[in-house]
Parts: structure tokens; sequence; C-alpha cells
């Protein structure tokens, strides 16, 4: 895979904290911490994008057919919210 480079600044604070958990050997160098840090972040942002789509999909239907199941899987919704 082509890779691209991004250039980014972080404070003095987040910087020693990177440099700390590559020296205890998490991440072999800084440049895989912050590769393993941006892909975690975008895939929790897909999860949130697609989280948003099934909450509007289950309101859609819970409207539509205002019966148990609609209604379990917006209470269902609710409750993985609150414990992520």
């Amino acid at each position: 895979m082509m890779e691209t480079v991004l250039k980014i600044k972080v404070d003095e604070f987040l910087a020693h904290k990177i440099k700390d958990i590559v020296k205890i050997g998490t991440f072999r160098s800084e440049e895989d911490f912050l590769k393993g840090a941006v892909r975690e972040k975008v895939g929790r942002w897909e999860i949130l994008k697609l989280n948003t789509r099934m909450d509007k999909f289950a309101e859609r239907i819970a409207k539509k057919r205002p019966e148990s199941v609609a209604e379990a899987v917006l209470k269902a919704r609710e409750e993985e919210d609150e414990t992520l």
C-alpha cells in the first residue's frame, strides 16, 4: 500500500507521553505509535458513522411500526452507547 507523509505537531506533553510509550517497548517507533493511533481513530470514526446510520434506521422503523421489536432495537442501541 502506498503511504503518504502527513506533518503533525503535538504539544510537548503528548510528545513526551509518546516517547515514554515507545521506550517501554509497546511500539517500535513513534511512527508506529502514530500510525496505530490514527488507524484506531479512523476506525472509531467509522463505527460512529455506522452507529448513527443504524440509529436513524431504527428510528424510521419505529415510526412506521411502533412495535416491541423496534423499541427493543432502540433500547439495545442506547444500552450499548452507555457502555462505550
